[in-house]
């Protein structure tokens, strides 16, 4: 179908006037140009001029399309156009083409294009129209955009919505198989708030509590259990921002409870995290063990306490046998008087008093070392014991040939201890001190055993000091340790040491010692005092 314009003939145009039709024309937004059936231009309108780049419309005329500032492509694209609209003699339909002006900024523009004719109705040129619709093509291909980014971010969310979805599965699947693993072990897991109050319990220990996993969400820690101050003492440890493990006694239970608080990120405390795990078992096996050791500690001492009696009963023998000449002496001789019916002299009879007197002496000393080393705590003067201890040394001749001196003061040193172990720890050290001493030739050899209290620190102290070879330093690491021993072959069981430690550490004291190589040792052992009786 023709359009309108297709049948307005040029001499119709050119009776409105020239000038008349030039600013008609110009005052137009749209470019308009015609060309003849050369293709070359002959006029267009101000608005084509400036699209152009030219300073007039007249100075269109005469070019062709290669003249202007059209891309070749783009010439040969808009000359086919107008070929068809000769050829044809019918107008193009509105088609959208790219427009690159002057400054080869491309514009997009709606054109149409229809045929000029003479008085007679023939084809003799072209008149093209150009709409600028190139802000409609920004828009669309912002439109464009947009819905390539919304199906993009459509895309990447659906991949976010299925990964969401894959990770809750997993999560699930991960916390059915903790909770599995929560609750077939024999632990139990909650969470508190800023306040105290559960937010989460489970785990396969509440079972043995009576309790069922979310029994004691919404209940507050410090009212459910505050008949139980360990409990609430720890849950304000916890929810004061203190990590930290012990073991607790619930139930009749032993549990090891570990406490993490919990930080939002600003640093502010939002509740605690506990774990307590059943270590009943744990606990048996360790009270097991440490049953064992002692009746292995007990074995020690007691081998450690024949060992000393071996030691002191080959001396304790000694004095007896000489003992034994002097009975036997005196016995031949009230023989001797009883026959000749004469009464013995009283300096013989004194004489036999006192070799009763020392038999008797030494079998207490052997039945006092050989008794078991018995742990009933009783309440004894330390000053009564070690004056009994250096009794019991002088008879088996340990310390004979030893100058022994004893500073004590005049008031007692209650102690409350196992006389007996105090005994041996006191044989050992001057046992130990009068042998170090033996080999002394260039100065005097001498054991002190000093006595004091520690009023200000509650202390009762022994010091047992010797003047013999002394102990390397790199020795001295060692003398704690079991069976370890500087003494000779069949001298020294190297369990005396170790063994007056356990002793005075079992007593609640401790134990140090001060040596020097050529000068001698001081073994000091410290014990609590117990004040005097009443």
């Amino acid at each position: 179908m023709r359009s309108r314009e297709a049948v307005v003939q040029m001499p119709v145009l050119q009776d409105v006037g020239a000038e008349l039709l030039r600013r008609i024309l110009d005052a137009l937004p749209y470019p308009i140009f015609w060309k003849g059936e050369d293709l070359r231009y002959l006029g267009c309108n101000a608005a084509f001029a400036r699209l152009a780049g030219l300073a007039n419309p007249d100075a269109v005329v005469g070019l062709t399309d290669y003249e202007l500032p059209w891309r070749a492509g783009d010439a040969d694209f808009y000359r086919s156009c107008d070929q068809e609209v000769l050829r044809t003699g019918e107008p193009l339909p509105e088609f959208e083409e790219p427009v690159h002006d002057s400054t080869g900024w491309q514009r997009w523009t709606q054109t149409s294009k229809v045929p000029l004719r003479d008085e007679r109705g023939s084809v003799t040129g072209v008149l093209g129209i150009l709409v600028d619709v190139s802000s409609r093509h920004e828009a669309q291909d912002q439109l464009q955009m947009a819905l390539e980014a919304g199906a993009a971010a459509n895309r990447l969310l659906k991949a976010q919505v299925r990964e969401r979805e894959s990770m809750q599965r997993a999560l699930a699947t991960s916390e059915m198989r903790l909770r599995t693993a929560v609750r077939g072990a024999r632990m139990i897991i909650w969470a508190l708030d800023a306040q105290g109050v559960f937010t989460f319990s489970d785990g396969g220990g509440l079972a043995s509590l009576g309790l069922v996993p979310g029994g004691l969400v919404g209940l507050s820690i410090f009212e459910h259990y505050r008949d139980n101050p360990d409990i609430v003492r720890q849950a304000r440890r916890a929810l004061a921002g203190e990590a930290f493990s012990e073991y607790t006694l619930f139930d009749g239970m032993h549990h090891e409870t570990h406490y993490t608080p919990v930080f939002d990120e600003s640093g502010v405390l939002t509740g605690a995290i506990g774990i307590a795990t059943d270590v009943e078992e744990r606990v048996r096996y360790h009270e097991m063990l440490e049953a064992e050791l002692e009746r292995t500690r007990g074995q020690l001492l007691q081998v450690e306490r024949l060992a000393t009696l071996g030691t002191l009963a080959a001396g304790v023998g000694h004095e007896l046998r000489n003992i034994s000449t002097v009975l036997d002496s005196l016995r031949c001789y009230f023989t001797e008087c009883a026959e000749r019916g004469i009464p013995p002299d009283p300096e013989e009879l004194k004489e036999l008093g006192w070799a009763c007197e020392h038999v008797a002496m030494h079998g207490r000393h052997l039945m006092d070392l050989g008794r078991p080393g018995k742990t009933r705590v009783e309440r004894v003067d330390l000053r009564e014991l070690v004056a009994g201890t250096l009794a019991m040394l002088r008879t088996a001749g340990r310390i004979k040939h030893v100058k022994v001196s004893l500073s004590a003061p005049e008031s007692p040193l209650w102690l409350e201890v196992s006389r007996t172990r105090v005994e041996q720890v006191l044989l050992n050290l001057v046992s130990n001190a009068a042998d170090a001493v033996e080999p002394v030739r260039d100065r005097p050899a001498e054991v002190c055993v000093c006595l004091h209290e520690d009023v200000a620190a509650g202390l009762v102290c022994c010091r047992v000091e010797d003047t013999g070879v002394g102990i390397p330093e790199d020795t001295l690491a060692s003398i704690f340790e079991p069976w370890f021993t500087t003494k000779s072959p069949g001298r020294g069981t190297g369990l005396g040491l170790p063994v007056v430690r356990t002793i005075i550490q079992e007593c609640g004291g401790d134990l140090s010692v001060e040596s020097q190589v050529g000068k001698g040792s001081a073994f000091t052992f410290r014990l609590p005092a117990a004040g005097p009786p009443g």
